[in-house]
């Protein structure tokens, strides 16, 4: 299996909440993804395909600040409904996760949406790339 597939199917494994993930090159162009089965599209996939090369080319430039404050880790956008999540990989590529972001029912009290473990995906993200 190749790393990218493994890289993948580990944070699919990982977090039920997660509805697609995708790894892109830097234009944008989606080389493997894996969506949840019985999960439909909230966003078309043209549309999350433009939103993922907007998020590339603000990684690219946040880069310029990059000696200032370090490498970037992740970046976060939340959503009513979801989360876009984007994590760079190295060599112009970038994870792409698009997250449920909605209350859970059995909740009584307001709730602003889930929470992306960020820890474990990135400890996902560290192990894959380790790996020779």
């Amino acid at each position: 299996m190749d790393k990218n597939e493994k890289l993948l199917n580990m944070i699919m494994d990982f977090n039920k909440s997660v509805r697609f993930a995708a790894i892109c090159n830097d234009q944008g162009e989606i080389l493997w993804n894996s969506q949840r089965e019985g999960v439909k599209n909230i966003v078309p996939l043209d549309e999350t395909k433009k939103a993922i090369k907007r998020t590339i080319d603000a990684w690219e430039e946040n880069s310029k600040i990059s000696n200032q404050v370090g490498s970037g880790l992740y970046s976060i956008a939340s959503y009513e409904k979801i989360k876009r999540v984007s994590i760079p990989l190295g060599r112009g590529h970038v994870l792409f996760l698009s997250i449920d972001n909605t209350a859970k029912k059995s909740s009584k009290t307001k709730n602003y949406g889930n929470i992306a473990d960020m820890g474990h995906i990135l400890s996902i993200v560290d192990f894959i790339k380790s790996q020779k």
